[in-house]
This record gives C-alpha cells, sequence and structure tokens, in this order.
C-alpha cells in the first residue's frame, strides 16, 4: 500500500497544477553503483526483518501499541534502503517524508509520554518534504525533514527527566540515531568533520540507517524483556487472584442455614474478581441467630486471607460466647499486627426467637429495619487498636419485621458522573429484598463491593 500511495502521488500532484517531473522512477544503475550500495539492500532487509519482529510481538500482545508502530516504522524505513538502492529517487523521498514523521510518534510512544498532540503541528513540514520529493522546482523542501529533531529532541529530554529505567535505555538509543543525523546539517558536518557516510572499501553506508538499525535491534531486545516481565507478573497476579477466588468461595456461605422463625437471604456481588465482603449467618443455641457483615480493606489475596481469619476467629468465638461485643473484641484482639495497616468494619446482631436484636458494631453501617436506620453505637473498626470498646445497643424486631445488613458499595453506588447513591436512598431501598437492593444499586453505579442481608421474623 506505501508503495501504490507513492506511486499515486504524481497523479494526484499533476492533478493539482503542481509541474512534476515524470523521469523514469528507477535510475538506471551500473554494477559498479550496485556494488558501491550494497549496504542499502542489506540494511533494507534487517530492517524488514525488524518490521516482522515487531509485528510478531504485537499480535501476541496488542496491549503493546508501540509495537504497532515500530512495525509500521520499520516497513517504511526498509522500503525506503531498496528505494534508494534502486535509484528509486521520488518514492525513496516519499517514504522518508513518512519516516521522519513516524518517528516522532515512535519516540512519544516507547518512552510513553503523555499528552502528544503538539508534536502534530510539524506535520505541515513533512508534507513539504514529500512536495519536494515530486517538484523539481520545490527540490530545496527536502531539507524540511530536518524539522523533526525538534520534536524528537523534546521526548528525549522528557524520556530521559521523566522515564524509569526501560524509557532512559531507549532513549539512550534515539540519541545515538538524533546526534548522528545532526550530521546533516551543512554546519555541522563542517565543524565535526563527519558526514552522514562511512566509506568502507567500495562500500558507502549511510550512518542515519546504520543507527536506526541499531536502535531497532535496542528496542526490541529492551520491549521483548518488558514484555516477557509484564507477562510473567500477569500470570502471577492471576494465580494469586484464582487462589483468592478459591479461599472466597470456601468461605462466602453458599447456602444459608434454616433457622426456625426466620427468613434469611443474601445477595453477594464482588466489584472485581476478589471482593472484600463477608457475612456468615449462625445459628445459637436455644433458638435465634447471629447476623455478620463486614468489610475488609484491600482487594485479592491479602483481602481474601484477612477474610479467612476472620471468619476463622468468629467461629471459634460463637462456640464460647453470642455476645455481639464479646465477639468484636476477639475479632480486634485476632487482627493486631496483622491488618497491615488496613482496618476491617463489622456489624454482629444476635436476634432471639422473641425478637429482641442485641447488636454491636465495628464502624459499620447500621441496620435498617422497615425503611429506618437503627441507630446503633458505633465503635472503632477492627484492626486499628487493640484497647478498642465496643458497646451492645437492644431494640425490638416485631413480628413480620425485617432486618436488612448492606456493605458500602450500596450506599456508595455511584452514576457515571459521581453522583452517590446515599443514605436516604438506601433506607428507602431497603424496604426491598435483598435481591433487589442489589440489584438497584448495580444499575445505579456499582464501585465497590456489594453485599445485601436480610432477617426477616416469620411465624
Amino acid at each position: 500500500m506505501v508503495i501504490l500511495g507513492a506511486l499515486g502521488s504524481p497523479l494526484l500532484l499533476a492533478a493539482a497544477g503542481f509541474p512534476i517531473s515524470l523521469n523514469p522512477l528507477m535510475t538506471p544503475m551500473s554494477m559498479a553503483d550496485r556494488l558501491h550500495q550494497s549496504p542499502d539492500l542489506i540494511l533494507g532487509v534487517l530492517e524488514l526483518s525488524l518490521s516482522i519482529a515487531f509485528l510478531s510481538l504485537w499480535l501476541i500482545a496488542a496491549d503493546f501499541k508501540v509495537f504497532r508502530i515500530l512495525s509500521f516504522f520499520y516497513v517504511l524505513l526498509g522500503l525506503e534502503q531498496f528505494m534508494e538502492y534502486a535509484g528509486a529517487d521520488p518514492i525513496d523521498w516519499t517514504l522518508r517524508a513518512m519516516a521522519v514523521g513516524v518517528i516522532v510518534e515512535v519516540a512519544g510512544q516507547a518512552l510513553s509520554i503523555p499528552n502528544r498532540r503538539w508534536t502534530r503541528l510539524f506535520w505541515p513540514f513533512y508534507f513539504l518534504v514529500f512536495l519536494g520529493a515530486w517538484v523539481p522546482s520545490l527540490r530545496g523542501l527536502r531539507d524540511l525533514g530536518a524539522v523533526s529533531e525538534i520534536p524528537l529532541g523534546i521526548l528525549l529530554y522528557l524520556g530521559f527527566r521523566r522515564g524509569g529505567r526501560v524509557e532512559r535505555m531507549i532513549s539512550a538509543a534515539l540519541s545515538l540515531h538524533f546526534l548522528v543525523r545532526m550530521t546533516i546539517f551543512p554546519t555541522i558536518a563542517k565543524a565535526t568533520g563527519q558526514t552522514n557516510f562511512l566509506y568502507i572499501g567500495g562500500w558507502r553506508v549511510r550512518l542515519t540507517a546504520m543507527t536506526l538499525t541499531a536502535l531497532g535491534v535496542t528496542t526490541l531486545i529492551v520491549l521483548a524483556r518488558v514484555l516477557m516481565r509484564d507477562r510473567a507478573e500477569k500470570q502471577r497476579l492471576s494465580a494469586e487472584i484464582e487462589s483468592a477466588r478459591v479461599v472466597q468461595q470456601v468461605l462466602v456461605p453458599e447456602e444459608i442455614p434454616s433457622v426456625e422463625g426466620f427468613e434469611v437471604a443474601c445477595v453477594y456481588r464482588p466489584f472485581g474478581e476478589v471482593g472484600g465482603d463477608f457475612f456468615q449467618i449462625l445459628p445459637i443455641a436455644g433458638g435465634g441467630l447471629l447476623a455478620v457483615i463486614g468489610d475488609v480493606s484491600g482487594k485479592g489475596m491479602s483481602a481474601a486471607m484477612m477474610v479467612s481469619l476472620l471468619v476463622g476467629r468468629l467461629q471459634a468465638l460463637v462456640e464460647t460466647t453470642s455476645s455481639p461485643a464479646a465477639i468484636l473484641q476477639g475479632m480486634n484482639h485476632k487482627l493486631q499486627g496483622r491488618s497491615r495497616g488496613g482496618f476491617t468494619t463489622c456489624l454482629v446482631l444476635r436476634v432471639g426467637v422473641d425478637g429482641w436484636v442485641t447488636a454491636a458494631n465495628a464502624g459499620h453501617i447500621p441496620p435498617y429495619c422497615q425503611g429506618r436506620e437503627i441507630a446503633v453505637e458505633s465503635g472503632l473498626p477492627l484492626g486499628l487498636t487493640e484497647e478498642a470498646t465496643y458497646v451492645e445497643t437492644t431494640f425490638q424486631l416485631d413480628p413480620q419485621g425485617r432486618l436488612t445488613l448492606v456493605t458500602d458499595g450500596v450506599v456508595e453506588a455511584r452514576t457515571a458522573k459521581g453522583e452517590l447513591l446515599g443514605f436516604e436512598r438506601t433506607a428507602e431501598l431497603s424496604m426491598g429484598s435483598a435481591a433487589q437492593i442489589a440489584d438497584a444499586a448495580q444499575a445505579f453505579g456499582q464501585d465497590d463491593d456489594i453485599t445485601v442481608l436480610t432477617v426477616e421474623r416469620v411465624g
């Protein structure tokens, strides 16, 4: 497609009224001249090979978009080398005009420079280089390709200043080409005594082509290593998430135990693959139940392991006590030195068969009953300090009355514009079933794990 576009360029320019040159595209060359320019052919093969390598990496890792632009860039360079070897001067400069613009985009993506739209201000200069390739009277415009050194130099500076180790390595490779390319300016070439060509025996090698090939090899090695580390890290995280999911599936009850006199329902919808919410329904001796709901700060394996610790401690505590305050005290003690700077909110309710409810709260959202929030005195979240104390609050649950417990994923559901569901709307929703509440919060805009637990007194 690039070659077809280049061949069609004279027709477009002619239609626009430009006096174009229709000399043969391929200038006849002697065998001596072809031998003289053999390095162009060799470098062209190497650059096309680099293009294939970058394309292969992009097909393997489509999220690394830099491979795509690098593949296109080295296609242009390889074809440019072949056209120069063949003596196709207009096509050679057409490809060069495209390449000087693309290398700026390559630098921006490879160095992860944000907000690069300003580099597009230089595109008109690259178009003038294109005109100079086909219009004899505008041949002097070809030198405007050097304007690309301005945005390229700025990107290199940003790469060295703001980039990490990988970006600085690529900046160093790009800088070599940048410095060599400066020799195309007559003043600099005269001052340094170095031209853009290196003569070895009967060969003539263009230094900019050599540095671009070296740049491609260096970038390929660096980015391939980055890709391998990235994939290894993603595999590690995937394995960790899978392990956390397995742990969570064991801890989150698949079936709610049947407790005489009560109808219990629960909906659990994690925001990510592994959430930090937890809940338990535990029948107690003599009738009634314990309802526990909580939220661990953080996600992933650390949150799953913290939930494992809490649920294990909870099940051990209920063997000796059914006091919500004592249960929170014991769970808080277990978390000391293990929370790693995080914390856990938790609400424990003991609901008796006579309807009396005893509640203790560790920084969690209070329960709702018949569309209103129940005032339950709250203590500090678990894991912050061993001196935390918890006070029990007692109230009556009427026959056919229903308690609704939620995590902050319901209250903090938010729209795309940032509007929160809030406590008032949550209180209104609490009149519905657990599934209806969860559906409403999720439809409003899920932004965290959603857990809804309802306990209704029946019979």
